[in-house]
């Protein structure tokens, strides 16, 4: 294993960052400790550009935690324990970005194609929990699969979708994804475009998977791991395509 230049510094930010989600009360003790150990191979493998996109995640989705909350309470649609993230959360949304970089320090693939999975799943995990905790704000009518067919759902039923959700999904992977650009993460726009579009196209599969029987079984946790999964293959098809640069 060979850790990229950037590790020390990255690894500095990412106890920095542990700090912040232990002060500002957005992790469980044990969730933070799981970030970092995810922030720390992030960092090993691609060094302190990495925090970036990881922070937009993390701090983004315990900002749109708290909006509205209030209105969310009244709707039943409020995160458990004020929104606090543990390790089943990290687990299920970052294990993969935490591969990726852990991967990219040992070589084992080509950088640019591991860095395309780490900045995909990451504006999957985040245009996930934009829509979840946007959508309800916006007032939009929900829907979503039931039997086989479009139906009108509540917000915070397991699938449900609405227009001010894919928005609010949409404008979260282009800001993971400008951020990854912005530090040269991702190196060409394009690559940047696909992540965002991966990422986006992913969260749509996971809110339709949730409507059918196999979502059921899988779970809320499962289904955020098929979103990791979902956001990283798209985008490496559409490396292969040619469409996120060479």
């Amino acid at each position: 294993m060979i850790l990229h230049p950037g590790a020390a510094l990255g690894a500095l930010l990412a106890l920095a960052g542990t700090a912040l989600i232990l002060v500002t009360r957005q992790g469980t003790p044990a969730g933070a400790l799981a970030g970092l150990v995810v922030a720390l191979f992030a960092a090993a493998g691609f060094g302190a550009a990495a925090l970036l996109p990881l922070a937009i995640f993390v701090l983004g989705s315990g900002l749109l935690t708290r909006v509205g909350r209030a209105r969310k309470e009244g709707l039943g649609l409020a995160q458990a324990d004020r929104g606090r993230r543990g390790v089943p959360h990290v687990a299920a949304k970052l294990s993969l970005p935490a591969l990726a970089g852990a991967l990219a320090a040992m070589h084992a693939a080509p950088e640019q194609s591991l860095a395309l999975v780490y900045v995909a799943s990451l504006a999957g995990a985040f245009a996930d929990t934009a829509a979840t905790e946007a959508g309800p704000l916006l007032r939009a009518r929900a829907f979503g699969l039931r039997g086989g067919r479009l139906a009108a759902l509540a917000h915070g039923s397991a699938g449900g979708m609405s227009a001010g959700g894919l928005l609010a999904a949409a404008l979260a992977a282009l800001t993971v994804s400008a951020g990854a650009h912005a530090v040269r993460l991702v190196d060409s726009t394009p690559a940047a475009w696909s992540a965002a579009g991966a990422g986006f196209l992913a969260g749509v599969l996971e809110s339709l998977l949730a409507g059918t029987a196999w979502g059921g079984r899988a779970g809320h946790f499962g289904r955020n791991v098929f979103l990791s999964l979902a956001s990283a293959g798209l985008a490496l098809s559409a490396r292969s395509l040619g469409w996120a640069g060479p």
